[in-house]
């Protein structure tokens, strides 16, 4: 059949013209298709050669030595001795700043660390012939052990089914609050699991700190008994000086300290010192503390055991101390405690964006009476109770918004506006101690802005809660002061002597 060919006709005012259409030129399309598919087959053909040939620098080296960190590692024990699992460590950076930290020789203070950060198992004989201490109590018995390093992403079933022992899951999971930790598992954590004729005898679990679950099967029951073992701690005993230049988290990091160490220094000055607003470049801190290490490496700080604070022209020591029977706490060289009745700042992080007193009001817009102090903080800021009390009020006030009032007794109240929300479990009538969330930073009700609104009130009238004098809480009982000033006299003495130091050398710098 002939091929039919299509006309087209033009009209316009003037002639009537037939003609074809043109012809649309197919080679560009044509030649992109040859492109693409020489480009595939020669990635396909780059894909198949081994990695060793795509990349000299990537190949591995020939033996087994470098695995990955979920990869199970095998080791026998029997009554040779194995030689310690290889571990990595990094040291502590020291930052460069203004500041100045000292190592203490030992013995200064007695008590730094509690009694039970040793027990009779663990030995540095034991740790070097052993990857874990705890496998030396099996080093005679020939068991077969299997070891799993957590990764993010693994369960726990998934870890026991790889360490072939997931049939004792559930009766592990059994054996009360210590075999529950196992629940909780963080990424870099060690689980090791000792086996005698692939029936499980032993397991440790290792998580990151200062203690480790042994979980065995006892010999006459043949049931899983948990047991919570703590590693031999050592500590160092170390004084920091630092310089505010900014702030306290900034200077105090560059001077060493780590976020820990300067919460609980906000913590201990927080009730003279109102660190979003009193804060001045020049003011000097000096910190006695220790560092704990386990096993030669770096675990973490131990509590502040004295500091001196100079802010503003005054100079505040805070000094810990134990009495007899009694829980440690912060006290003034003179017994006086370091805690007062209530918190100067209600909110951990924040600034002061408007203070008490006359001011327009930036929704309303005319000028009235501020009768508290705003902070001006990020959404969902936790709320802390300023001091101990009873929640009154708990629900939304006009333009307050979302608001809690607590009434501390002695005609104390304070008032806590604009929430985004409430901490749960509270509700009117509930009691609340000192530093206890309550609720969480928001914009309800009139506000610009997310901001805590804080009122504190006397005798039902409200004062500035930054100038107001604030109650102290009870003195360290006459019968204590005499051990309270054997214990402390040396942590004294090493503080005025540093700062003699500083003066005398007229400039700070890092060191250690």
């Amino acid at each position: 059949m002939p091929k039919q060919r299509r006309i087209f006709m033009e009209t316009s005012a003037t002639h009537l013209s037939f003609h074809e259409p043109r012809r649309r030129r197919r080679w560009p399309l044509l030649l992109s298709v040859v492109l693409l598919g020489s480009l595939g087959l020669g990635f396909a053909t780059y894909m198949e050669q081994p990695a060793s040939e795509r990349s000299p620098s990537a190949a591995l080296p020939a033996d087994d030595t470098v695995r990955a960190a979920t990869e199970r590692t095998r080791l026998e024990v029997g009554h040779e001795p194995l030689a310690p699992l290889a571990m990595a460590t990094t040291a502590p950076v020291q930052p460069a700043a203004i500041g100045v930290s000292y190592a203490l020789p030992e013995g200064t203070y007695e008590g730094a660390l509690p009694e039970n950060t040793a027990t009779g198992i663990l030995d540095a004989s034991s740790a070097e012939s052993y990857a874990h201490p705890a496998l030396a109590a099996y080093g005679a018995d020939a068991l077969e052990w299997n070891e799993h390093v957590v990764a993010s992403g693994d369960t726990l079933s998934a870890i026991f089914s790889q360490l072939e022992i997931h049939s004792h899951l559930q009766p592990i999971l059994a054996l009360g609050d210590e075999a529950r930790d196992l629940q909780r598992l963080f990424p870099g954590e060690r689980l090791r699991a000792g086996k005698r004729e692939g029936d499980l005898e032993t397991l440790i679990y290792e998580p990151r700190g200062d203690h480790y679950i042994e979980i065995t099967r006892a010999a006459e029951s043949g049931e899983f008994v948990a047991q919570r073992q703590e590693y031999a701690l050592e500590s160092q005993r170390r004084i920091t000086h630092a310089e505010i230049q900014q702030s306290l988290f900034l200077d105090g990091s560059r001077a060493g300290l780590s976020d820990a160490m300067l919460i609980q220094i906000a913590d201990i000055f927080g009730w003279d010192i109102d660190f979003a607003w009193d804060i001045r470049q020049g003011d000097h801190l000096i910190v006695v503390y220790d560092r704990i290490f386990k096993d030669g490496e770096y675990l973490r700080d131990g509590p502040v055991l004295a500091a001196e604070f100079q802010n503003r022209g005054r100079t505040l020591h805070a000094l810990r101390f134990a009495p007899e029977g009694g829980d440690p706490d912060y006290f003034t060289p003179e017994g006086e405690s370091m805690r007062q009745a209530f918190l100067r700042t209600p909110v951990d992080v924040g600034r002061i964006s408007s203070n008490f007193g006359p001011r327009r009001h930036p929704v309303l817009g005319y000028t009235r009476q501020h009768q508290g102090v705003d902070y001006a903080a990020p959404t969902g800021t936790p709320i802390r109770a300023a001091g101990n009390g009873r929640i009154v009020h708990r629900g939304t006030r006009g333009g307050y918004g979302k608001t809690v009032i607590i009434d501390h007794g002695n005609n104390y109240r304070t008032l806590y506006a604009h929430m985004n929300g409430y901490r749960s479990g509270h509700s009117v009538g509930s009691r609340v101690r000192q530093g206890e969330i309550i609720g969480y930073v928001g914009m309800t009700g009139l506000a610009t802005g997310p901001h805590l609104h804080y009122e504190f009130h006397v005798r039902e009238k409200p004062v500035n809660p930054v100038t107001v004098e604030l109650p102290r809480a009870e003195s360290l009982p006459a019968k204590h002061m005499e051990a309270f000033r054997k214990e402390t006299a040396s942590l004294l003495a090493a503080i005025e002597t540093l700062r003699e130091t500083q003066l005398a050398e007229g400039a700070t710098g890092a060191g250690t």
